[in-house]
């Protein structure tokens, strides 16, 4: 589980059909799973999941499956392309909410996720990982829309580190018409974006990589991402972000960003200024979800260089009580309450910061009454601040889902404009 399998996840070969790389890794993970997972007793998903349950949720997928499903009517989509890209030890699954969303809107859509390397098997795999590979999975979702004539627009749709990787793309594939671009990009849509590093400490993760392997290490309980989080993993996202706050990395195409300001994986003022430095001549939507400690609301209020005229904020006093969530986390922003794995009845709970003390964990595992979804800062917070609750469990969908998908679906209108998009609140 914790060592390499040496059959990681792959890049294909650029002219393999994204059927055949669907399937060919569908069937490499369910291999591995079986190998590494026997069904002996020990697989411990929670949820109850088989390896092929688990294999089909981590793999690549497309919608429509085949060409034959395509259809051609304008004002279902057609024309239109979107490429998923998933984040650092998680898999395709965490996009899967924004598929089926712009599946039933553009039902003619062509929507595609790939798998980055490294993830998707056994967390072992990600002691091998290699920001290449990551930028050549991209390169080669890319080219599959660029090369199909059916397509005219394309957005790239990034959670997490893989916001990391469509703006690394953007950088490393310029274009002096960036509305007429070769390949199509018509738009970014970034989720939880992951622009900068929360830890100080981020560039030594390849330094210790070489004499350490985990920075985190945990039962491997969840069906679809990995739960242990390795010091090169750590490594490949400091190389992918390290400069990405330099102008060359400013973005000249539309701009769909969401944040929460209470994110505790990455920098979210730096995702915040990021966004304000982009071109504002572009159209520019950045939703942020405020932060439950009202100074850092305030502080963020008076920051000049965080401010600019596209930011819809949004007051976590606007969140349903049925939710029973108190902020927003990072992982929770592209997720559903109905999702039935993260949602909020779903087959996972995110509790692992319960790991040593049993009564704990299986009270936040099992139990509903006085248990809360927060983000991890809620146990930091200030006496008078802090919500009452039995168990925090991480946050795992997002309460303001339905608003998310409604902006989703004016961005990529071309007939929706940015003051229409600031109005969907």
């Amino acid at each position: 589980m914790y060592t390499p399998t040496g059959r990681a996840a792959f890049v294909p070969e650029q002219d393999t059909p994204f059927s055949e790389y669907i399937q060919d890794s569908r069937e490499n993970i369910e291999q591995i799973l079986d190998k590494v997972r026997p069904d002996n007793g020990e697989r411990k998903y929670l949820g109850g999941y088989t390896n092929a349950q688990a294999a089909s949720m981590r793999s690549p997928f497309q919608l429509p499956a085949n060409k034959k499903e395509r259809c051609s009517e304008g004002g279902k989509g057609a024309g239109k392309g979107f490429l998923l890209i998933h984040g650092l030890i998680d898999s395709p699954y965490l996009l899967s909410n924004i598929r089926d969303s712009l599946h039933r809107q553009y039902p003619c859509a062509l929507i595609r996720a790939v798998l980055l390397p490294g993830d998707g098997t056994v967390v072992g795999d990600s002691l091998e990982m290699d920001h290449k590979e990551f930028r050549r999975i991209v390169e080669y979702g890319v080219k599959g829309f660029q090369e199909d004539a059916q397509i005219e627009e394309l957005y790239l749709v990034g959670f997490s580190a893989g916001t990391t990787l469509a703006i690394d793309y953007m950088k490393n594939h310029p274009s002096a018409a960036q509305r007429l671009r070769a390949d199509k990009i018509t738009g970014l849509i970034l989720l939880s974006p992951s622009i900068k590093a929360k830890s100080p400490f981020a560039f030594l993760a390849s330094f210790i990589s070489l004499f350490k392997d985990w920075e985190s290490r945990f039962d491997e309980e969840d069906a679809v991402r990995y739960e242990s989080f390795s010091y090169n993993a750590g490594a490949v996202f400091y190389a992918l972000t390290r400069d990405m706050m330099d102008p060359e990395y400013a973005l000249k195409v539309p701009v769909l960003m969401a944040v929460t300001a209470d994110d505790t994986t990455v920098d979210a003022e730096a995702a915040r200024r990021f966004f304000c430095s982009s071109d504002a001549a572009q159209q520019r939507v950045l939703i942020w979800y405020q932060s439950i400690d009202p100074a850092v609301n305030n502080r963020i209020a008076q920051a000049a260089d965080l401010q600019c005229d596209t930011v819809l904020e949004i007051p976590l006093e606007e969140m349903k009580e049925e939710f029973k969530t108190v902020n927003i986390s990072h992982l929770s922003i592209p997720i559903r309450p109905e999702d039935p794995h993260y949602g909020l009845h779903g087959r996972y709970r995110h509790c692992r910061k319960y790991a040593a003390s049993p009564a704990d964990l299986a009270a936040c595992r099992d139990e509903e009454e006085d248990n809360l979804f927060g983000e991890n800062n809620v146990e930091e917070l200030p006496a008078d601040l802090k919500p009452q609750y039995r168990t925090l469990r991480r946050s795992t969908f997002n309460p303001f889902y339905e608003q998310l998908e409604a902006m989703l679906f004016c961005f990529t209108d071309t007939a929706c404009s940015t003051a229409e998009l600031l109005k969907r609140k």
